[in-house]
């Protein structure tokens, strides 16, 4: 198995279009055509973090936040960030990291961070903030139809919700006339042919574009086949930020302020206080939620749990429902088993072995 097949795994479930403008996410050390031994899965990577990996015979970290997000300028091995680059190098190991588009996947860090909370089957809390469908329209012979669209699903078209191979298929005529230099697969050259096809209709995400056109064409009869891309303004239901459910029966406030410090081993809350005393519809951001507070509002959550969050915008939502700073690596860490199990599933028997750190590396401790 090669680092590419493990990348290429991951970005099925939580692509790297999906990411938020800007971000970094991806292969950010070492060569992808390289032989897996085994992985080290974490939020951050720090020294310990680079000594577990070295511990336990580990090639390949996979963490969550990037250790390279701003454009590096120079590499000194001196500095900090220089030198964990120089460490992953000299013990020959690969790091991939998935940010935002970890966070925007579905069964990604808020869906964990809502299921580790009691939230069994969560939504998203917001739709991602750039609209990234689009549609093909392409125009086959009848009988090449099913081959088409066979080709362009398997490329990562016609997904929509939990539905797969979807189009639409409308039955009209085509006409070409060839010239001399032209090889149609259906008439002849140098005449004027009309030919029954199908128009077929299927959406994609912006990010698969190259490989649906590329099957397309592959599995097309024609010499050149002819088509149509739209740029849509729907939203995909399979990605988005935050997250947001309701329990069976509702929870006691201060059933939840323990339920929360049990569930991601936390000794301190920072709380502001809302106008119920029990909660029926939670909502949850792992990390930095604060942009996502209106949202979880306006779906009636009673209470808003997350990492942190700037002092205005307690003060802007005091007294419109109860918000639980829980801190970005407590809210965070959750998505580490999760990410663990997806592999492990993936890749079945094997000597590889897929390690959840056992290092704490928040740099944040808590004194009481």
């Amino acid at each position: 198995m090669q680092i590419k097949d493990v990348i290429k795994f991951i970005e099925s479930w939580a692509p790297s279009g999906a990411a938020l403008k800007g971000d970094n996410s991806g292969l950010q050390v070492g060569n992808p055509s390289a032989a897996v031994t085994n992985m080290l899965v974490c939020l951050d990577v720090t020294d310990r973090i680079i000594e577990e990996a070295v511990e336990n015979q580990v090639n390949l970290i996979l963490s969550h936040h990037p250790l390279l997000y701003s454009p590096l300028h120079q590499v000194r091995t001196d500095s900090w960030l220089g030198n964990k680059v120089e460490q992953l190098i000299k013990n020959d190991i690969a790091l991939y990291s998935a940010h935002t588009n970890l966070d925007a996947a579905r069964d990604g860090v808020s869906f964990a961070l809502a299921r580790k909370l009691g939230i069994e089957n969560p939504a998203f809390l917001k739709a991602p903030e750039s609209r990234w469908q689009k549609k093909i329209a392409v125009f086959v012979p009848e009988d090449a139809v099913d081959q088409v669209r066979q080709a362009m699903a398997d490329a990562g078209a016609g997904i929509i919700g939990a539905y797969q191979h979807c189009s639409y298929n409308i039955k009209g005529f085509g006409t070409f006339y060839g010239g001399e230099d032209s090889d149609p697969a259906i008439g002849q050259k140098g005449k004027f042919e009309t030919v029954e096809e199908i128009r077929l209709e299927m959406i994609y995400p912006a990010w698969v574009e190259a490989d649906v056109l590329r099957a397309m064409r592959q599995a097309h009869p024609y010499e050149e086949a002819a088509y149509d891309i739209y740029r849509l303004e729907n939203t995909d239901v399979n990605f988005g930020f935050g997250a947001f459910g309701e329990y069976a029966a509702p929870v006691a406030l201060a059933d939840l302020f323990r339920k929360v410090r049990s569930e991601l081993g936390v000794k301190m809350l920072h709380v502001v206080e809302g106008p119920a005393q029990s909660v029926k519809k939670l909502a949850v951001c792992g990390g930095s939620g604060g942009a996502l507070i209106e949202d979880a509002y306006r779906q009636g959550a009673e209470a808003y749990v997350t990492g942190e969050m700037k002092y205005h915008t307690f003060l802007e939502y005091e007294g419109k429902l109860t918000i639980i700073v829980a801190g970005h690596y407590a809210t965070e860490q959750v998505i580490l088993p999760v990410w663990v199990d997806k592999l492990q599933s993936w890749m079945g028997d094997t000597s590889i072995s897929v390690i959840e750190t056992k290092i704490l590396t928040n740099p944040v401790k808590c004194l009481v």
